[in-house]
């Protein structure tokens, strides 16, 4: 009999790669979020959140031909799906794809200027622009199926939440109260990716007003840290060999593309502030695999709280089936909250 309850958070960036290639709609994002889908309906599993590159949906707007109106007809479809399932869908933005390049040739599109990467790069134009396109979207998407239904969350594109002077007139104008950017321990000081929680609090979950590493206990916005497991050389050894032969065995992901490949001088004699954390990782669908299966059966055995954050666009078939066995250990043996509105 279940007698024990957890608190497990299931975030998506909903993107497509972010660097030289895209990738396209069909296997980055559709075909695999439909496998979620179906996972999470057989689990019963309500209340995911989806976080939308609402800056890509702008630009299928304005490209305009009929590939891009057809890929953003079916990445609306989708996400109305996500609503009437009962999850969440919350804008995630990644203002370089302003200076994006679209390929008709292939239906795809190029990213290689990263000096937009950041938020704080942007004029504060563009980030009006940007935050209220945003939303105007989400809204048009979103509200004929729910009416009622509040976009009060936010992760910021590349975890780069600092400085958060850049955010708050916009948190506040659009009332989000709800942030999910921040991951104890990690940081990353380059110029185009720019974060540093090292010193956040050592809490899951905590209030902050204008400083997300700083807790403040009638905050106005709330932050829910992202979970990390430590990698020990043991596993890291395992893995690496695991994942040699899942890449010979074709179990690779879903999603075609390049990720966003940052070559700043700056960082080159300081690895330690440019790599996260040396001996921890994102706790992750995509790097759940059969070998590390058991670790997270540990690490939730042993906490009350687990926020995984993950990408459609890199998750493979064996990553989907390594979630249900996950899935089949948590249901079986506890009582399950996965909606963050109701966690304190």
């Amino acid at each position: 009999m279940k007698s024990n309850h957890r608190n497990i958070l299931f975030t998506f960036d909903y993107e497509l790669f972010l660097g030289a290639r895209s990738g396209t709609v069909e296997k980055c994002l559709i075909e695999p979020t439909n496998l979620l889908i179906d996972l999470f309906d057989k689990y019963s599993i309500k209340s995911t959140i989806f976080f939308v590159d609402t800056t890509y949906l702008i630009r299928l707007e304005q490209e305009q031909s009929e590939a891009c109106k057809k890929d953003l007809e079916a990445i609306k479809k989708q996400l109305r799906t996500l609503i009437q399932n009962g999850h969440y869908v919350f804008p995630h933005i990644h203002p370089h794809w302003m200076d994006a390049k679209y390929d008709s040739t292939i239906n795809e599109w190029s990213l290689n200027d990263y000096s937009k990467y950041r938020f704080h790069h942007t004029s504060e134009k563009d980030r009006g622009v940007l935050f209220g396109e945003s939303i105007r979207l989400l809204e048009e998407i979103i509200k004929p199926i729910n009416s009622n239904y509040k976009i009060n969350g936010y992760r910021a594109g590349g975890w780069s939440l600092q400085p958060f002077e850049d955010f708050l007139p916009y948190f506040k104008k659009y009332n989000i109260s709800n942030e999910f950017s921040v991951v104890p321990g990690f940081k990353n000081l380059s110029e185009a990716q720019y974060f540093d929680f090292t010193d956040c609090p050592k809490k899951d979950i905590y209030n902050f007003d204008i400083n997300p590493v700083i807790e403040q206990d009638n905050g106005s916005f709330r932050e829910f840290t992202i979970s990390t497991l430590e990698i020990t050389s043991a596993l890291k050894l395992k893995s690496k060999v695991w994942g040699k032969y899942l890449w010979k065995t074709g179990q690779r992901s879903i999603g075609k593309g390049s990720g966003l490949v940052i070559k700043d001088e700056s960082v080159t004699n300081k690895k330690s502030d440019f790599l996260g954390s040396k001996n921890k990782e994102m706790i992750s669908v995509e790097l759940l695999t059969k070998v590390k299966l058991p670790y997270y059966k540990r690490f939730i055995d042993n906490s009350a709280y687990m926020h995984f954050i993950s990408h459609p666009k890199m998750l493979s078939y064996h990553n989907i089936k390594t979630l249900e066995s996950f899935l089949k250990h948590v249901s079986n043996r506890f009582v399950l909250s996965t909606d963050f509105a109701q966690l304190k």
